[in-house]
């Protein structure tokens, strides 16, 4: 088993995305938190439409065969607040399709010249616990990433949801710390405990009917002990 401290001073986890608003879950959701520990050791995720295996129907980057599988556990730190939920608007501009706004064309002298609001939330001031357990081969590809031993030929830096949000701190635990763990919550409980969110755990970019997701809450005392409900077993098809 493996646990790990991870700060970020923004970071995102979508839970779907609209042209005009992209929404974020409230914390790191199983599947970043995958991502981002495959992005540590260096495990190629991306099977671009110009690799042997894709199916070339569907013009985006899709998951590679054979990841490896995984459980995780995540939590909040005791000593740690919850990470805010915050918004940004930013300006879109494309050039429409069909005949709208082309009254505008000509004013912008070729420029792009449809303009709509959009809408993008972010998580701010993230502290997390992540504990992987059950797949002793990619822990240790993990802390060799972690010690600067990864493979020196592979590009980029790790990040949580979005290239442009680094994390500020990755540390080894030696301990699993007290924390406030997200646990499933079962099909059969009578009502929502505080901050219930819906986390995904796998998301399929060829089709979305197939991503999976369940409603998740975190403990009311925070335990250096991972409730049995606190872990996820990641298990890619």
């Amino acid at each position: 088993m493996l646990a790990l401290s991870l700060e970020a001073p923004f970071a995102v986890c979508r839970t779907f995305t609209a042209g005009w608003y992209r929404p974020s879950a409230i914390f790191l959701t199983p599947s970043a938190a995958y991502g981002l520990l495959l992005n540590l050791a260096g495990v190629e995720t991306r099977l671009r439409e110009a690799d042997d295996g894709h199916p070339g129907t569907v013009p985006a980057t899709l998951m590679r065969a054979g990841l490896p599988a995984v459980r995780l556990a995540l939590g909040v730190p005791a000593a740690a607040e919850h990470p805010r939920v915050a918004t940004l608007f930013q300006q879109l501009h494309n050039y429409p399709v069909g005949s709208s706004g082309n009254e505008r064309a000509k004013t912008t002298f070729g420029n792009k010249y449809n303009i709509t609001p959009v809408r993008r939330e972010l998580l701010v001031d993230l502290r997390a616990v992540v504990v992987m357990d059950g797949n002793p081969d990619l822990e240790a590809a993990v802390r060799r990433g972690l010690s600067g031993q990864g493979d020196p030929d592979r590009y980029g830096l790790p990040f949580v949801g979005d290239n442009a949000f680094l994390p500020d701190r990755i540390d080894v635990l030696a301990d699993t710390p007290p924390a406030f763990w997200f646990e499933a919550l079962a099909a059969d409980d009578a009502e929502l405990r505080p901050r219930t969110a819906r986390l995904t755990t796998w998301i399929d970019r060829a089709d979305l009917s197939r991503t999976r997701s369940a409603l998740y809450a975190p403990t009311e005392k925070s335990t250096p002990v991972v409730p049995a409900a606190a872990w996820t077993a990641i298990t890619p098809p």
